[in-house]
């Protein structure tokens, strides 16, 4: 029979180790400032772009001219593409005519819900 305190060692290793795992971005990024705290979720992709203007779809890098044919693809793989959203998550040094410009790109392609991610204020990103 196993002791007790071998099985509460255990228990305690196990939600150690499931307290750290977390979901990831791609990229580390500085998302801008926020009032609001409303968390929306369901999201069919996540657009990351980088402080270096470079753009990553669900986590794989992706070039600018990818980008309208790659949303028009989740689009088409919808079964209803009015309903489709997509998150942005931009750094905040990134340019304001960079971020218009990119959702320029995602309006082209038949986009028409988007999410722009970000940190509420007073409150740190995890590191």
């Amino acid at each position: 029979m196993i002791p007790l305190i071998n099985v509460v060692f255990l228990m305690l290793a196990f939600f150690m180790i499931l307290g750290q795992i977390e979901r990831s971005d791609a990229v580390r990024l500085d998302p801008p400032d926020s009032l609001s705290l409303e968390v929306r979720g369901d999201y069919a992709a996540t657009l990351l772009i980088t402080a270096q203007q470079s753009l990553y779809l669900n986590d794989r890098p992706l070039r600018r001219e990818q980008l309208a044919g790659e949303i028009r693809r989740i689009l088409e793989a919808a079964a209803d593409p009015q309903s489709v959203r997509v998150l942005v998550k931009a750094d905040a040094t990134l340019p304001a005519t960079e971020l218009r410009q990119v959702l320029a790109r995602l309006r082209t392609a038949g986009l028409l819900r988007v999410s722009l991610a970000t940190e509420a204020l007073g409150v740190a990103s995890p590191g």
